[in-house]
């Protein structure tokens, strides 16, 4: 008698041409989905391979770079020198005064020199320890964006594979919530993974690229440059090491998102679980985007750019 009237509501649904379209998009979400998972599954490594990439880069910027670094510096401490020559004589100074303030202005010198020589190793040394700060502070070692990446589709996967045993012709918006839980938990995850990519390559780019602030270390007048950069560069290690301890708890807190998506075809409420499930993914995505930011732009040097700023542009401009 059950599965008679389980038949016959089955008929009644396909006839309704409203019906038919739903069950139409929800089946077709669902083998898209099926047949899309080992597609992405095979690009999972793709973010890590983007991120190993420029890291290798950062070798050749420093390479390229320094030359214009060095003869910067060049220029702008013969200039610094023939400008304090220059008021030492107009100031009529003696032997002792010339001595001590050519001695300062070696000591000086000097040590932003020592800067431009040592610094493609002093300044990725910044960001490269407040980056391991944050692997050893959040128990999880190195991570690759690429685990990001994939325990979202996995999740994902899991809410997308219960639409089609959570009562599809008899409860329709439950296998909707499904895929709609689904789609935008997959979505949170990929932006977590945007902005860790991001973050990282700003990293390399900001001590390689823009490793040629250096060389304005060579006057007082241009000296200031040389403080912003390595501002900059503490800026974003510490953006890192947030990332880290942030990414580290959500992919601990995930592995239990991961167990309940699994099981959530026997729970008796399949659609409020797999909402829990998207708006942790959404809190957790809120807070890797905001809180890194806003703690690195405290230390006067904040990066400007982030994941949120990438999304924020792309709305703008669409």
């Amino acid at each position: 008698m059950g599965s008679s009237r389980l038949e016959d509501m089955c008929v009644l649904a396909l006839r309704n041409p409203n019906h038919r379209r739903i069950i139409h998009i929800v089946a077709g979400l669902t083998i898209l989905f099926v047949l899309l998972s080992p597609l992405a599954e095979a690009q999972a490594k793709a973010p890590s391979a983007i991120l190993n990439q420029y890291r290798n880069q950062r070798t050749t910027w420093f390479t390229a770079v320094w030359p214009f670094a060095n003869t910067l510096f060049g220029l702008l401490a013969t200039i610094e020198f023939a400008w304090s020559a220059a008021v030492m004589l107009l100031e009529k100074s003696d032997m002792q005064s010339w001595t001590s303030a050519l001695v300062r202005k070696f000591m000086w010198l000097g040590a932003f020199y020592a800067l431009l020589i040592y610094g493609r190793y002093w300044i990725p040394a910044i960001t490269d320890s407040f980056e391991l700060i944050g692997q050893t502070a959040s128990g999880t070692g190195p991570m690759a964006p690429s685990d990001v990446f994939t325990r979202g589709i996995d999740i994902a996967g899991a809410l997308m594979a219960t639409s089609s045993t959570a009562a599809f012709f008899t409860n329709l918006g439950t296998s909707l919530a499904m895929i709609f839980t689904g789609i935008i938990t997959a979505l949170a995850f990929i932006a977590i993974t945007v902005q860790f990519v991001v973050a990282m390559v700003e990293s390399y780019i900001i001590v390689a690229a823009g490793f040629i602030f250096v060389g304005f270390g060579g006057s007082r007048w241009t000296a200031p440059y040389v403080e912003r950069y390595i501002g900059l560069g503490v800026a974003t290690g510490v953006k890192i090491m947030l990332l880290y301890l942030l990414i580290g708890t959500g992919m601990n807190l995930s592995v239990d998102w991961m167990t309940d998506a699994q099981k959530i075809a026997a729970s008796s409420s399949p659609a409020m679980s797999a909402l829990e499930i998207m708006g942790a993914s959404i809190i957790f995505m809120m807070l890797c985007w905001q809180i890194p930011k806003l703690f690195a732009a405290v230390l006067g040097g904040s990066p400007a750019l982030s994941g949120g700023d990438l999304v924020s542009r792309a709305a703008t401009s669409s």
